[in-house]
């Protein structure tokens, strides 16, 4: 059951905003490739939301690279679908992307469903 207001999430969410931690989605051009950084805001074991200066598109696939050097001292590649995406202030996007592989079980014990 659930209640007015409650959360609704399979798996409890993290703050990221203030660990020290970092996202960057990988771009391949050619023989290179470039990291194109972004302010992740949370995680989760099923996904995270971050801000972007430019629009993603929503069931679109991406690689990233999380650095969860202050929590966890783990570099962790991920690919992840846009799920949705929503304007804010300074023109900046508010992105959230469901992980759907990981280099590793990362957040196994960082993470628990809620119940």
């Amino acid at each position: 059951m659930t209640y007015p207001g409650s959360e609704r999430r399979r798996y409890k969410r993290f703050d990221m905003v203030s660990t020290g931690s970092a996202l960057a989605r990988i771009e391949r051009g050619g023989r290179f490739l470039t990291l194109r950084e972004y302010a992740l805001v949370d995680l989760s074991f099923g996904g995270m939301g971050f801000r972007s200066s430019e629009e993603l598109e929503p069931e679109e696939q991406y690689d990233f690279l999380i650095d969860l050097r202050a929590p966890l001292k783990e570099l962790i590649f991920v690919r992840s679908n846009i799920r949705w995406v929503r304007s804010s202030e300074s023109r900046e996007w508010i992105i959230g992307a469901t992980i759907v592989e990981s280099s590793r079980t990362w957040l196994g014990a960082f993470d628990h469903p809620i119940h």
